[in-house]
């Protein structure tokens, strides 16, 4: 039996790829002065900003990418808050939270967001119905790459890694989750990307969480 689920949030319990990649336009005009570029979304899927900023402008000191990084994160809470009816939990996502609390299966939040981004998912979606806030696991500068946040939301669950479901989109974030030994790595988006997630080491993959099998859990 699997004794703990490990969560994304970007992409995984929050389709929200259209507004990072808005807020990163906006920065890649900024730095470097061109109006239309096109962004490849699986470049900014899953990574630290602090890689994604070194690669638009390599010459940034350190804080000079802090700083940047902040503000792209302010032009993305700023554009969800003006859709706010495209800002809500992937459907069915709520209904597992309640399986996994009946069946007393500990749960976490693994995100490559800062702490500003995840103090707003918290107020905008109420994560703390289904979430312990100091269970989070967050992109405070301290972790590698997101195999590594994987790994402390095991540790801080409890769990042997290879007892966890880690539920990730991007598959760089896959890789690392095979990689390290997870139990089962669940895939998470389109239809068309699914081969992409199991090539990447996905056991499954699911449009959105009605499609979760609770079999997965026991087996």
């Amino acid at each position: 039996m699997m004794k703990a689920v490990i969560f994304d949030f970007n992409g995984t319990l929050f389709f929200d790829t259209c507004f990072h990649l808005e807020a990163w336009s906006k920065i890649y005009k900024e730095l470097c002065n061109e109006d239309n570029q096109e962004l490849d979304p699986s470049l900014f899927c899953g990574q630290h900003n602090g890689g994604l900023i070194s690669k638009i402008a390599p010459g940034l000191t350190k804080e000079e990418r802090k700083e940047v990084s902040v503000r792209k994160e302010s032009y993305y809470r700023d554009i969800c808050s003006k859709n706010l009816e495209k800002v809500h939990l992937v459907a069915g996502a709520e209904e597992l939270f309640s399986e996994l609390k009946e069946q007393k299966i500990p749960y976490a939040l693994a995100t490559a967001s800062i702490i500003d981004n995840v103090d707003f998912y918290f107020r905008t979606f109420h994560l703390e119905r289904w979430f312990d806030r100091e269970m989070c696991v967050y992109d405070d500068g301290v972790y590698v790459n997101k195999g590594e946040m994987h790994l402390e939301a095991a540790r801080r669950l409890g769990t042997a890694f290879s007892e966890c479901i880690v539920i990730e989109d991007s598959i760089g974030a896959i890789r690392y989750a095979k990689e390290n030994g997870a139990g089962k790595v669940i895939g998470i988006g389109s239809n068309p990307i699914h081969p992409e997630l199991i090539r990447a080491g996905a056991t499954h993959c699911i449009c959105d969480f009605t499609e979760f099998q609770h079999a997965w859990l026991r087996n």
